[in-house]
């Protein structure tokens, strides 16, 4: 428990600020949109919306191929000086990686399918991971696509640094091409509904009705990498107030309003926790045909569950969150 429960005291008054500045900076380009909207004269609400639809339609249909298979800019990644003041101040590593991963990502032409959980509230650690990934995965990283919500690809600026921190539009097709390319994804299969239901001080996993990750591995022949990320889920006070009206919301209009609060209250900055991403081995599942049975898939998918939760419990102790329990819901 000292590990993480020590974090905060760790941290200098500077890094702290500095942190809470970095986070909000990322957050300007859709504020500014939405004050525009809310408060500019009727003439440039006008233009700003003329200006967005361009937007949009640019984006979605000029250059569909980079929503598709991405367009990553390592230096942009790595280098950026705001993501390295959000590295420092989550302290984001990676745990020791087993040796059946090590030896599977030495293979020419390995590709995996990386399953991350908890997504947590804004799932942080997915975008400053990229700039440290050729430093885990030496081998695959450069081939490597993370899904991303489609809303991000119509928000100006946020577009670009999903597409250059490795994102590609998140929906079965551009998973499946990126594969066949002999791209390796990494995907947040709990979505906005774990996203929604993320608890502060709980592990809360959003699995049992996920299995389309696991079907198209086993269609494409690709091995699953379970991955844990200890903190995700502590990054944020959460708040169930309206979970009910939100949740509808969620699941009929793919509107997700996560109402948390992390440093000096703000909803964009997380609490300074540490974050520490665990791989797995990879996990080969076994079928007949060229898809896999009803009962082929439940087998697979409980062999995941069951493997991710032994990944938890390894781990949960060395990083402070012994007295906590996977809820696999």
């Amino acid at each position: 428990m000292a590990e993480k429960a020590s974090l905060d005291n760790k941290l200098s008054l500077a890094e702290k600020i500095s942190a809470f500045l970095a986070f909000h900076v990322l957050f300007i380009p859709p504020i500014l949109f939405l004050l525009t909207i809310l408060f500019a004269p009727s003439v440039i609400i006008t233009r700003a919306l003329l200006l967005y639809i361009t937007f949009v339609v640019w984006s979605g249909c000029g250059i569909r191929t980079q929503l598709v298979y991405g367009n990553p800019w390592r230096r942009f990644s790595e280098d950026f000086p705001i993501f390295h003041i959000l590295r420092s101040y989550l302290r984001l590593s990676f745990g020791p990686l087993p040796k059946e991963l090590i030896d599977a990502e030495k293979i020419e032409g390995a590709k995996f399918i990386f399953a991350a959980f908890p997504h947590g509230c804004s799932s942080e650690f997915r975008i400053l991971m990229e700039g440290v990934m050729q430093h885990v995965l030496p081998n695959v990283h450069h081939k490597l696509r993370s899904l991303a919500a489609t809303i991000l690809f119509r928000i100006p600026i946020v577009r670009e640094i999903a597409l250059w921190t490795g994102c590609v539009d998140a929906n079965r097709k551009t998973a499946e091409r990126n594969l066949d390319k002999g791209n390796s994804l990494l995907v947040l299969p709990g979505g906005e509904a774990e996203q929604l239901m993320t608890e502060y001080g709980k592990e809360k996993i959003y699995l049992l009705k996920r299995k389309g990750f696991i079907k198209m591995a086993m269609r494409k022949r690709v091995p699953v990498v379970p991955v844990y990320v200890f903190g995700s889920s502590d990054l944020f006070y959460t708040s169930r107030f309206l979970y009910g009206p939100r949740y509808w919301l969620m699941k009929n209009l793919g509107i997700c309003i996560p109402i948390c609060r992390g440093m000096f209250g703000s909803p964009m900055c997380p609490l300074p926790k540490k974050v520490t991403v665990i791989l797995g081995s990879p996990l080969n599942f076994e079928m007949q045909g060229s898809s896999p049975t009803e009962q082929e898939l439940d087998i697979a998918h409980a062999k995941f569950m069951k493997e991710l939760k032994l990944l938890f419990n390894m781990h949960k102790a060395s990083y402070g969150y012994g007295d906590r329990e996977i809820e696999i819901i």
